[in-house]
C-alpha cells in the first residue's frame, strides 16, 4: 500500500483521552480512568471569555485563563460555581472519528440565568499535573440564553459534546 492521505491514529486519542473504556489498550487518563469514567462537569460563561483552542495547557483549567469565575454565570442553588456534573458519559468510535457524549444537562429546580453564551466542559478529576480541572472543550450557543425560575438544559448534538475526524 502506498501513501494516499494523512491522518491521527484512532488509538491515540482512545487510550490517553478515554482510557479505561472498552475501547482502550492502554491505563492513560486522571486516575487512569479517562473522561469517560471521570467526573466531568459543565460551567457556563458569559460573552467576557475569550475561547482558545490553542491555548497553553496551564491556560485551559476551570478557573484559570479565559475561564475563570469572574466570568461564570451561575444560579446561587441550582448551577452552582464549577457547573453540574455530566452523567451517561460515552465514548463512540465509528468509522473515521471517535466522539464524547453524555446525557442531556438541566439544571435542577427553578433555574434563574442570564446572558449565558457557551459553556466550558471540564475534567473535574484531574488534579494535578500542569493544570487542574483540565479543559475537555468549550461550546458556544449561539447567543444570549437566558431562563428565570424554570429549566435550563443543555441538549448535546446529535453528534455528541465534540467528535474528532480522523
Amino acid at each position: 500500500m502506498a501513501f494516499t492521505a494523512s491522518g491521527v491514529f484512532k488509538q491515540f486519542l482512545l487510550d490517553p483521552v478515554f482510557a479505561g473504556t472498552s475501547t482502550s489498550a492502554t491505563g492513560y487518563g486522571a486516575n487512569g480512568i479517562g473522561a469517560s469514567g471521570d467526573t466531568v462537569k459543565v460551567a457556563l460563561f458569559n460573552n467576557s471569555v475569550t475561547p482558545d483552542k490553542d491555548a497553553a495547557v496551564a491556560s485551559t483549567g476551570f478557573n484559570t485563563g479565559t475561564w475563570t469565575t469572574g466570568n461564570e454565570v451561575v444560579d446561587a442553588t441550582n448551577w452552582v460555581s464549577g457547573g453540574r456534573a455530566l452523567s451517561g458519559n460515552t465514548l463512540s468510535s465509528v468509522t473515521n472519528a471517535v466522539m464524547f457524549d453524555a446525557t442531556d444537562l438541566a439544571g435542577g429546580g427553578a433555574v434563574t440565568l442570564s446572558n449565558v453564551y457557551g459553556c466550558f466542559v471540564y475534567d473535574d478529576s484531574v488534579s494535578g499535573g500542569t493544570v487542574a480541572d483540565q479543559g475537555v472543550c468549550f461550546n458556544y450557543f449561539g447567543g444570549a440564553q437566558s431562563v428565570t425560575g424554570g429549566t435550563f438544559t443543555i441538549v448535546w448534538h446529535a453528534n455528541g459534546i465534540f467528535r474528532v475526524t480522523v
